[in-house]
């Protein structure tokens, strides 16, 4: 949804989203409100939330672009020309490359961070286990979820193996000592001392989780330590949940209405042929024979 109000919008060379103007993503997030509905109070926290899909939808889409090199149908071409003039600029080279290195730079001595999710997000990962294992899936099980080969059940990299290493080791000596053991704590929290073991939050994010952090904290095995950003998941879920019900809806309906649409155009042809043989027969009728005209003049 937000990836399509990018592209119906998208009339001026804004290099990333911090460089929209805020009257044109209020614009932006009033297209986005009159596809969906919600109660006043989790106002505040969909805005963040479409403020944080929004600059990732874009990034992603201007990546995606550049590999390319071809100007998309949504952008046009006096904008492309401007967009394509600031990207050759040596100080975007500069950021690109940088921006390139960090994402690439050695993690702690243990390679580069991995994953073997893909294209999928966490999000979805998260609810096909929850479908799968019929409650909330841990922080264990979605970080092997997403950083394990499922064919040879190999960790992508050293830094994941050692996440995993490091949790069962920290969990285990917790247990043995009985530390925490009153329910709800934040020692026995599978997710608080996951947390603790990965470094906790970069940039609103917890390694082997992605953004599912904010979801995890809001549930049950981490009650006492809920954070109110879990609601803003949680209600995220249920606008994509409906968004995909709605669009499924549309291709019914779009479906229905074609075969209708057929269904009528066979009925116009059945009726003028039929239209049409009458006609021959009636000018049949009506036009006299050989044998009659030879009658009348004799």
């Amino acid at each position: 949804m937000i990836r399509d109000i990018i592209k119906n919008k998208y009339d001026a060379p804004y290099l990333s989203w911090k460089k929209i103007p805020k009257p044109v993503r209020d614009m932006w997030f009033g297209e986005f409100q009159k596809e969906f509905r919600w109660l006043p109070e989790y106002s505040t926290r969909i805005r963040s939330n479409f403020e944080r899909r929004g600059a990732t939808r874009l990034r992603d889409m201007f990546t995606d672009i550049r590999k390319s090199g071809q100007r998309p149908n949504w952008i046009g071409e006096g904008v492309w020309a401007d967009l394509s003039s600031a990207w050759a600029t040596p100080e975007f080279i500069k950021m690109r490359e940088q921006n390139k290195q960090n994402r690439a730079s050695d993690c702690g001595g243990l390679g580069s961070s991995l994953h073997t999710g893909g294209s999928v997000p966490h999000t979805e990962h998260r609810r096909r286990l929850k479908a799968h294992l019929g409650r909330e899936p841990t922080p264990l099980e979605l970080h092997t979820r997403t950083h394990q080969h499922q064919a040879d059940q190999q960790w992508v990299d050293e830094k994941s193996k050692k996440a995993h290493d490091d949790f069962l080791r920290v969990r285990e000596s917790r247990q043995s000592t009985g530390e925490g053991s009153s329910s709800g704590s934040a020692h026995t929290s599978e997710y608080h001392t996951w947390s603790e073991v990965v470094g906790g939050r970069q940039r609103g994010r917890v390694y082997g989780m992605g953004s599912q952090a904010f979801a995890i904290e809001g549930s049950s095995y981490t009650s006492a330590f809920h954070d109110p950003s879990g609601a803003e998941e949680s209600v995220s879920e249920r606008v994509a949940a409906l968004t995909r019900e709605i669009e499924e809806m549309k291709r019914v309906q779009a479906r229905e209405i074609e075969k209708m649409r057929k269904a009528q155009n066979e009925m116009q042809a059945e009726l003028q042929s039929y239209r049409a043989g009458k006609q021959r027969k009636k000018d049949q009728q009506e036009q006299p024979s050989a044998d009659s005209e030879d009658t009348d003049d004799d």
